[in-house]
This record gives C-alpha cells, structure tokens and sequence, in this order.
C-alpha cells in the first residue's frame, strides 16, 4: 500500500492499480496495456475505474481511437510511478532481490523506433531487468542468438519456423516522401540499409521478377537513418507496416507486391521473464496503424 499525503492524507492506494495506471499511461492503450500485464481489457478498464473513485479524479480521457492523461492524471503520474517504485524497491530489498541482465539481439527492422516505449514498458512490469541491448540486422542477431551470445533474438522472419515465437504480423509496404520526385516509369531509387538485409534482399528481387530498373539512391546504418533519408526524398523507402511513419506516404500502384513476413521472437528465458519479453516486443503489433 502507498499513503499519499496532502489531499488523501487518509486514503490507502492498492499498488496493483498505481501499477496498472503507469502501464496504460505510458502504453496509452487498455488492450496493450492488458497484455503487458496479463489482464484482460475490461479487468485494466475496471482497476482504473476504481482507482479514479478512490481518488475522486478523472485520471484518464479516452476516446474511441485514443487514451491521454488529464490535467489530473499528469499530475498524478510522478506520485504513481513514485509509490511503485517504492514498493517494489522495498520487496526486492527484503527478498535480496538481484537484477537479471537479459541480453537481447534486435533486429533494427523488426523493432525501429518502437524500442524506446518497448524498453520502458519492460522496466514498468519489471524493474529488475537489466537489458544488455545490440541491434542490427536479422541476419546478425540471429548468429548471436545461435553463438550463445544473446538470450534473446527478435528478428522479422518470412518462412516459418518452429522454435521461433510469432510476436505479431508486419507486411512490408512501399513509402515514400512527397519531396521525392520519383513517377511510375522512372528508374527506382532506393533507401535501404547496408549488408545482407533481408528486408533489401526481398525488394531488389520483388522489382527483378517485375523487370523493373532500379538503384541505390543511400545506404544507410539503421532504420532511423533510413527513414530520415526516405523523409528527405532521397528515395523509396521499404519498411514493415508498423515502422512506417505518419510523415511518409504508401505507395500501392506502379511497384510490385512484397512479401508479408512477421517478427518473431527466438528465446532460451523460460518462465515468467520469457512472458514478459514477449507481451512487451509483441505491443508494437497491437498499437494503431
């Protein structure tokens, strides 16, 4: 229990609903947040509830498509955070509790710009977890995975596999910005990140097989870089669905179609800290498109 002082100089707050509050605050979304703590939506909508009753506060607005603090709950969200981590500085002090460092091998289009709320999700539901993070590409986190080097691989996969874990589906899609100048005809010019990329690999031989002339417009390191260069209009990006930003417009007429693929999840943690892992890098496939 946490005691709040100054308004609710009397009022106990259950740490489960604190807890669940920081998760749908940082998730901002009941469903995401539910899996993250394994609850279902209505038991995540019902905690809230009772915790805006008890402090006698609208904490959370919610729409249809969206959920955002209130004056009220920004406000509150510090003092939250604060209580549950209290609280669970004090177990892991009684329990000799020792933090756990999960190596992990991300593949950078697999997760992109999704690791930072990823990340920090994990440490709400997790706080013990030390995450030893190398990102790159598919190819590579996977030999990691495979040398002993990482506990954990997440990666996009086209083919099935039966020791990989789904975590969600990510179709590749055509994008590109308004700044590029490319018209259906012309040669295409591509973004793409350097070395053996699958996701490079599956668009080189999507516009061979449609006898379409294409080049290199910029190579780059990561997928930030990519789609700051597709954002420029240095050429035609190719990213999964849910890395392609809003800034960027999909291109369906004049391309070949590309392959659908999913992320996946390879992992030798076992237990509660393998569930966890999962419902966190599995988030980005139930956040809006």
């Amino acid at each position: 229990m946490c005691h709040l002082r100054q308004k609710w100089i009397m009022l106990d707050l259950d740490i489960a609903l604190l807890r669940t509050f920081t998760v749908v605050a940082e998730l901002k979304n009941f469903t995401a947040a539910g899996q993250l703590l394994g609850a279902t939506q209505s038991a995540v909508s019902l905690r809230i509830a009772k915790l805006e009753d008890m402090t006698g506060a609208s904490l959370l607005a919610r729409t249809s498509r969206a959920v955002s603090l209130t004056p009220a709950g920004a406000k509150f969200l510090d003092m939250a955070r604060a209580c549950v981590n209290a609280h669970d500085a004090a177990l892991a002090g009684l329990r000799e509790t020792k933090r756990t460092v999960i190596r992990l091998a991300i593949s950078d289009h697999a997760v992109g710009a999704h690791l930072a709320p990823v990340l920090a999700a994990l440490n709400v539901t997790n706080p013990d977890l030390v995450p030893d993070v190398m990102v790159g590409l598919s190819s590579e986190m996977l030999d990691l995975f495979s040398k002993g080097e990482a506990d954990v691989a997440i990666v996009r996969q086209d083919e099935e596999h039966q020791k990989a874990i789904p975590l969600f589906e990510d179709p590749l899609v055509w994008v590109r910005s308004t700044k590029c100048p490319w018209h259906v005809g012309d040669e295409v010019p591509i973004a793409a990140l350097r070395g053996m990329c699958g996701v490079k690999a599956a668009t080189t031989k999507a516009l061979d097989a449609a006898r379409m002339p294409w080049r290199f417009s910029f190579l780059g390191g990561s997928v930030l870089a990519l789609q700051a260069a597709v954002e420029s209009g240095l050429g035609l990006g190719v990213f999964g669905q849910h890395h392609a930003v809003a800034s960027l417009v999909g291109l369906e007429e004049g391309l070949p179609p590309l392959p659908s693929g999913k992320v996946v999840m390879y992992t030798r943690l076992t237990g509660l800290v393998a569930q966890a892992v999962q419902r966190a890098f599995g988030s980005i496939g139930r956040k809006p498109l």
